[in-house]
């Protein structure tokens, strides 16, 4: 009995594995930095290295308040105006799937990241 309930167990935590390695796949990644004082650049991607082009991603107050939403362009960016207020950028692709950067996390490029979507 015991090796029937082993087998039973291994089957399903193979099955559990492959059914949730393709969720796993297409985790969103959200980069932003500041081009400069005013201006702020946001690249959308996946975490297998796709970028997310024509994806939508938004700029929200913290009253909850939509303040921009944007698609992703073919390099897989968006540039907007910094909102004067904190903010969070939400890059949502479905349930579950959301990567969501703050106002205080975005800041300019260190000067050895060479990532021409972070230039101007």
């Amino acid at each position: 009995m015991t090796a029937v309930r082993r087998s039973l167990a291994y089957g399903l935590a193979v099955i559990i594995g492959v059914l949730s390695t393709p969720v796993l796949a297409h985790e969103p990644i959200l980069k932003c930095v500041l081009l400069d004082p005013a201006t702020v650049r946001c690249r959308g991607g996946y975490a297998e290295g796709e970028t997310a082009q024509g994806e939508r991603l938004e700029v929200i107050d913290h009253a909850d308040r939509r303040l921009l939403a944007g698609k992703l362009g073919k390099d897989g960016t968006l540039t907007f105006a910094r909102p004067k207020g904190p903010y969070y950028v939400l890059f949502d692709v479905g349930p579950g799937h959301q990567a969501i950067v703050e106002h205080d996390e975005i800041s300019l490029p260190r000067a050895s990241d060479r990532a021409r979507w972070v230039r101007k």
